[in-house]
């Protein structure tokens, strides 16, 4: 049944494959969608999901912001929708634009901006007092070399990029060096003090200003230099109250830092200790990794609908406030352990794991792999529930052990 007397419609900007539960939540509100994506993936989503009545091609590199704003245009133009949604960072802006023109829910053309620029993110937190490390903006990386010389070890990361791509820590001058022998000509850069402690994130909901909902999400990464999350735990903040607390406190001073109006805000922060964070970085679109569909099974509620809701002016439909998380979720992450070219992956003992919801190959056979630098290179993910933490972290080790990868000779050039 439609939310209202007549069918409404949304735009979708990007569907990848974490957008489905948007289309999926869409088929049961019956909702229209106009989708803007390349051919082939359109070609993909449109058989399996009727509620994709028109589409509107992404044409040059899908990967650059100002790909998506043309299409997104031209598909509203025809549909005049009553919603516009983004999925991924590209698409932030041209969503952002689009909502603003046509006056429909977002988080605000503003707070998309800020979100896209790392270097943007500083100001504004520094400007609203907020807890983030030391920090220096760069053109060229050796200008700041005096700076980043003193307060070894440093974190190197580009001001727009996701999937900690360009994210590399440095702990000594030799290290140094070979950075800016690298990366001098990259162009703009932030190089920050790095901080000690474990990684979380919050994903919060926001309906005009005002957060409606949080989930505390723990990481485990590879670490040092590269730090790509290799596993998630949604609703982690039953298990360390203080620390939930400290979190929703700070997610609710970004959310006013970034003046973020209506959607979803995607908070990562270090803690130095349960109630001393220090913000990584913010963002208002889609979390990667699957911690939507984890999040929406640990709380037991369709996070993907509720985004849809807000996006079309409505009051979504959220857990009893309160309530604490009625199971555990992670999604896991299969990394190479050496370099070469990945000959078999074999993952028939997920089949059969009680506690596994889905899972995929990320990479196929005769692809050149290595160690984690980036959260594309992960061989393979698993999204899982538990009843309880302890056993969520013991399944995620026994699917590693059981995993079988083999990886044959050095990797091409």
């Amino acid at each position: 049944m439609s939310l209202s007397g007549t069918q409404r419609t949304v735009v979708l900007v990007g569907a990848g494959v974490m957008a489905e539960g948007y289309l999926r939540a869409a088929q049961r509100l019956d909702l229209r969608v106009g989708l803007v994506e390349t051919a082939a993936r359109h070609a993909e989503l449109a058989p399996r999901f009727p509620c994709v009545v028109d589409f509107e091609p992404v044409e040059g590199v899908a990967a650059r912001d100002e790909a998506w704003l043309p299409p997104a245009m031209a598909l509203a133009g025809r549909l005049a929708p009553d919603a516009v949604l983004g999925f991924a960072e590209p698409h932030v802006l041209a969503t952002a634009i689009l909502q603003h023109r046509l006056d429909v829910p977002g988080p605000g053309l503003d707070a998309a901006t800020v979100s896209r620029n790392k270097a943007l993110q500083r100001g504004e937190f520094h400007r609203a007092g907020l807890p983030q490390p030391g920090h220096r903006h760069t053109v060229r990386l050796s200008d700041a070399s005096g700076w980043a010389l003193e307060r070894l070890p440093v974190v190197v990361k580009p001001v727009a990029m996701q999937g900690s791509a360009g994210v590399e820590r440095i702990d000594t001058p030799e290290q140094w060096q070979d950075a800016v022998r690298r990366r001098d000509d990259e162009g703009p850069l932030l190089v920050e003090g790095y901080v000690e402690g474990p990684e979380y994130s919050v994903e919060a909901l926001v309906r005009d200003g005002e957060v409606l909902f949080t989930n505390l999400t723990r990481k485990e990464t590879t670490g040092a230099p590269f730090f790509v999350e290799l596993f998630h735990e949604a609703g982690h903040g039953a298990r360390q109250p203080v620390l939930r607390k400290a979190a929703d406190e700070l997610c609710r001073g970004v959310v006013t830092a970034l003046g973020l109006r209506t959607g979803i805000a995607h908070l990562e922060f270090r803690a130095r200790a349960d109630d001393d964070l220090v913000i990584m970085e913010v963002a208002v679109r889609t979390p990667g990794d699957h911690i939507m569909e984890i999040t929406s099974l640990a709380h037991d509620f369709d996070m993907y609908e509720a985004c849809l809701r807000l996006a079309l002016g409505e009051q979504p439909h959220l857990p009893p406030a309160g309530r604490e998380p009625v199971r555990s979720a992670g999604s896991l992450f299969l990394g190479a352990g050496r370099a070469g070219v990945l000959a078999a992956l074999d993952l028939t003992d997920w089949e059969t794991r009680e506690g596994v919801v889905r899972h995929a190959a990320r990479l196929a056979p005769g692809t050149a792999v290595r160690p984690a630098e980036n959260s594309g290179d992960r061989l393979a993910y698993a999204v899982l529930t538990s009843p309880v933490a302890s056993e969520l972290t013991a399944l995620a080790a026994r699917l590693k052990d059981t995993a079988q990868v083999e990886i044959t000779g050095p990797a091409p050039a």
